[in-house]
């Protein structure tokens, strides 16, 4: 079978030596538009999230491998092609639950505002600490109960909305309460058609000047273009390891063009990216894939 990979760098590179010893690989760095022109063509696709897969009624395709647990990057229509089989760490709780990177980048995101908050005319930054901060936790999952814990021991505050899960360790609060009350508030919920928009304007205005918003989750929880204008004009905080149009030409220099504002920091999706993340992920993928095959064989 013909695999392509159109960015095989952020892969582990012990499994990537494997796949092209067992078949035939297209392992060259693509660009969105490159991708798009060849990708109908192979029997595997494995990718990350920077790429996105647009559905075509006439493929090849057999297997979609992703070692991330959100799909929005994969053509939806693909989840009813009964001839593709898509592999993803989506509700791989248990494995999940030993993958630390995008909660740790959290952190380092928080601390990173934190000091970014003044700037002197020296261009180094005075700001502040997390202790004693109130920190509103969107979404008590995985990484929400992470973060959570991590932040404890800086001597944080912490309060916490999530629609189901319950937690005895730390404060609930209704979402018009948590935005109201809290300095810092992090963004956690999966990306799905239900919270789509999740954190509108309505509830942006919610939020009192000064406070930072971190979002590690995708750009369609909220009302981007909104939460950038008021960061722009310097009534909150924004940070944020994903932005909208990921997939677009000018992705990378509409971030770096963002990053010029003093209350905007933005990241292009490298949250979960670190060498034993990238190294479990791809593992499980795989191992998951090639039990498939021989279940078929």
């Amino acid at each position: 079978m013909k695999l392509i990979c159109p960015t095989a760098n952020i892969f582990n590179k012990f499994v990537i030596l494997k796949l092209k010893s067992l078949f035939d690989c297209n392992l060259k760095e693509m660009s969105q538009k490159k991708f798009e022109k060849v990708v109908h063509n192979f029997e595997i696709v494995l990718l990350r999230f920077n790429r996105y897969i647009p559905y075509k009624k006439k493929h090849k395709i057999k297997f979609i491998l992703s070692p991330t647990t959100g799909e929005d990057h994969i053509d939806k229509r693909y989840f009813k092609d009964k001839n593709v089989k898509i592999i993803t760490l989506k509700n791989k709780y248990k494995f999940l639950s030993t993958v630390n990177a995008s909660s740790e980048f959290t952190i380092l995101l928080i601390l990173m505002t934190l000091r970014k908050i003044t700037k002197t005319k020296n261009n180094y930054n005075i700001g502040y600490e997390l202790l004693n901060k109130k920190v509103g936790i969107i979404g008590l999952g995985r990484n929400g109960k992470k973060i959570c814990k991590i932040i404890k021991n800086f001597g944080a505050k912490i309060f916490y909305f999530d629609k189901k899960i319950q937690s005895s360790s730390f404060k609930y609060l209704n979402l018009n309460s948590l935005l109201k009350k809290c300095n810092i508030i992090i963004i956690c919920i999966p990306y799905n058609s239900k919270n789509l928009n999740f954190i509108n304007k309505t509830k942006i205005n919610m939020i009192q000047n000064g406070s930072i918003i971190i979002n590690t989750s995708r750009a369609g929880v909220l009302d981007e273009n909104y939460i950038l204008t008021q960061a722009k004009k310097e009534k909150i905080f924004y940070s944020s390891d994903v932005f909208s149009d990921e997939f677009s030409k000018n992705y990378l220099k509409k971030i770096k063009k963002l990053n010029t504002y003093s209350n905007i920091i933005i990241t292009n999706h490298i949250g979960g990216l670190t060498y034993e993340s990238i190294n479990k992920t791809d593992n499980f993928i795989f191992d998951v894939f090639f039990k498939m095959i021989n279940d078929i064989k």
